[in-house]
């Protein structure tokens, strides 16, 4: 019978709380994650055979290969220990116009050819390594992509005769926002621009967070569980740890650009490019990459280790931009032990069109963020227009929407801006993404600033009531917008600038 991979764990939690969960997993070998698979037999649950790929700790979680009829006989009634399968996140994606999921090459046999082509707002040179995606019909997200060669241009192919939609998003970090055209024919050539990115500008972001009142004497640390972060000028990283397995665990920069651009929002200095400062500048920050290289998933293994070391690393305060898992007790447990720890959970709702709260973020003991915009934050013709739909209505201000793209429901805590923010990237780069992914660090930054200005709460013991005094700390410094409870929840965070 083949072998499946399964995360062995006490029963009931993240941590062994009896003696015999503690001795059981204490008999597993202690393989790490860069170390060759250790295979022994499981005497005590039949004799069956599982293979040990990555140790947490030595009494800790392990990720093994079993056959799942040893799996079952882990998981019976009176065994102080169980096996769950190992499941996995997809890699978050920008919101630049587009969707999180299409069904490229559905809807009908193409029968109509076009080209796009797509150039510089303002010198008409051409813009090659741009993702375009085209879409004849929208609500069921039937569409096509493709990227610009050197001339700017790509050949695509639709089953009707009239393209909805086409976005086209350059590079990150390549200087400019993303651009569209609505209701085109699919035939001959679509012309689109995309608007240079000139600093400084006041996105969402700086309209409301201009400057912060953080306090870095205090000493408050922030986990970024993402794609890892930098290399970035502008960014404190002071610890980071890679989880995922087979991977070196001192490898923590980033294996895309997503969680660069995160931990900007959250505590970039601004001193390379004017203006571009997270909520709290110089917080420390503690990277977790949970995103292989060239993966486009992260597992709820390399989650529950990252975790794991953000308590033993101190962090105050986790961000979690990722989403669109299964229900999965990996994470849900890795949540509540998290704040039962001390830690605030800040997560993305999810960028499924208002589809409801998406997991990690519907988990109790996360704290939920939708994403909302404004308009003037971001250029004319750049697809974040896109994202401007009502109702709902802001009471506090008519030029503000929650953007197309957020998740909503009954669990949403708070929301931030998230549409069209500028942050940092890789190698010393910055430039412009929307999605909840961007709200949740706004949110996160937020806390910062208000836990360092309350040395009180900061320094209490590391536990539940901890972790409930920040997540007080955050809901009592906000303001609602009028979009009600599904959208925003407590509203948006606001307090006292310098």
């Amino acid at each position: 019978m083949a072998t499946e991979r399964y995360i062995i764990l006490p029963k009931g939690g993240i941590a062994a709380s009896i003696q015999a969960a503690s001795d059981v997993l204490g008999r597993f070998p202690q393989v790490r994650s860069t170390q060759r698979p250790a295979s022994f037999r499981l005497d005590m649950f039949g004799g069956a055979t599982a293979t040990v790929v990555d140790t947490v700790a030595d009494d800790g979680p392990k990720l093994v290969d079993l056959e799942p009829e040893a799996a079952a006989r882990i998981n019976a009634s009176g065994s102080p220990v169980r096996a769950v399968k190992e499941v996995f996140y997809p890699l978050p994606q920008p919101m630049e116009g587009s969707a999180d999921f299409i069904n490229f090459g559905g809807g009908g046999v193409p029968q109509f050819s076009f080209d796009v082509t797509v150039a510089d707002a303002a010198t008409g040179r051409a813009i090659g390594g741009c993702l375009v995606m085209a879409y004849w019909d929208f609500l069921n997200r039937f569409g096509v992509k493709g990227v610009t060669d050197a001339n700017g241009r790509v050949r695509l192919s639709s089953p009707t005769p009239m393209i909805e939609r086409v976005t086209a998003t350059p590079e990150p970090g390549s200087g400019y926002w993303s651009g569209y055209r609505l209701n085109v024919p699919a035939t001959g050539v679509i012309q689109i621009v995309a608007p240079p990115l000139t600093l400084p500008y006041v996105d969402s972001v700086r309209h409301y967070f201009g400057r912060t009142n953080f306090n870095s004497e205090t000493g408050v640390t922030v986990g970024v569980i993402d794609t890892g972060c930098g290399p970035h000028a502008d960014l404190n990283i002071v610890r980071g740890r890679n989880t995922v397995t087979g991977e070196p665990a001192k490898e923590a920069t980033d294996s895309a650009y997503h969680g660069t651009h995160v931990a900007g929002l959250i505590g970039a200095n601004g001193a390379t490019f004017q203006g571009v400062r997270g909520l709290a500048p110089q917080v420390k920050l503690n990277a977790y990459r949970v995103y292989g290289a060239g993966s486009d998933r992260a597992s709820n293994y390399s989650l529950l280790k990252a975790m794991i070391f953000a308590a033993e690393d101190g962090c105050d305060i986790i961000n979690l931009s990722l989403g669109g898992g299964p229900d999965d007790e990996i994470v849900r447990e890795a949540i509540v032990d998290a704040r039962n720890q001390g830690m605030l959970i800040v997560v993305a709702a999810g960028n499924a069109y208002r589809s409801s709260v998406s997991y990690p973020a519907a988990y109790a003991g996360a704290t939920p963020v939708s994403a909302m915009g404004r308009k003037g934050t971001f250029p004319s013709g750049s697809s974040e227009e896109l994202q401007i739909v009502s109702p709902p209505y802001s009471t506090a201000d008519p030029s503000e929407f929650i953007a197309h793209f957020s998740n909503i429901g009954p669990q949403i805590a708070l929301t931030a801006p998230g549409v069209g923010a500028i942050s940092t990237l890789p190698n010393n780069k910055v430039g412009p993404l929307s999605g909840t992914s961007m709200a949740a660090p706004v949110v996160a930054g937020a806390a910062a600033c208000l836990l360092s200005q309350s040395p009180e709460v900061w320094s209490m013991p590391r536990d539940r009531a901890r972790s409930d005094a920040i997540e007080r700390l955050l809901q009592t410094n906000c303001v609602r917008r009028g979009f009600g409870l599904n959208f925003e929840g407590y509203g948006m965070p606001q307090f006292p600038s310098v």
